[in-house]
């Protein structure tokens, strides 16, 4: 299994040049938010990803980068640093009692004590910490008491 995801990891790495997508595999959904679009521009969503996670760098399976450490395994949230001003973030969200997904759909949600080990894994703003992607398809509200993540391809 873990061969499998390493595979797709590395898979969704290459071809996810456009923005913010999400990947429905039937039991996770995975949302790769990359900076290099399609066109050449460039989107600093991962970058900011990136910053925001007040982890250490270490190697991942997509390169140098930061990773989120989640109790009861279930998300991988990666944010690795591909080249200069080239960023990427995979977040793997596993069907679990946290989240809800579906295609072109994801709803994480974690209270208590799991909220707070997400939510203290970011650089916080007066005890708060909220992220949306550039194309407004992803976004993280969290607080020491709630720690929520939702996809969309619809927009969120």
């Amino acid at each position: 299994m873990r061969v499998f995801l390493f595979a797709l990891l590395l898979l969704t790495a290459t071809t996810s040049q456009a923005g913010t997508r999400g990947q429905f595999l039937g039991m996770q959904l995975i949302v790769n938010i990359a900076s290099v679009m399609y066109d050449g521009s460039n989107d600093s969503s991962p970058h900011v990803l990136f910053e925001a996670m007040n982890r250490p760098e270490q190697d991942s399976m997509v390169g140098r980068g930061k990773v989120l450490e989640a109790p009861q395994k279930v998300l991988n949230f990666i944010c690795a640093r591909k080249g200069e001003n080239n960023y990427h973030c995979a977040i793997y969200i596993h069907q679990s009692p946290l989240a809800r997904i579906g295609p072109g759909m994801a709803h994480f949600e974690a209270r208590g004590a799991e909220a707070r080990a997400l939510f203290e894994q970011f650089h916080t703003q007066d005890n708060r910490f909220s992220f949306r992607d550039g194309d407004g398809l992803f976004l993280i509200e969290a607080t020491p008491e709630r720690f929520v993540m939702k996809f969309n391809s619809n927009g969120v």
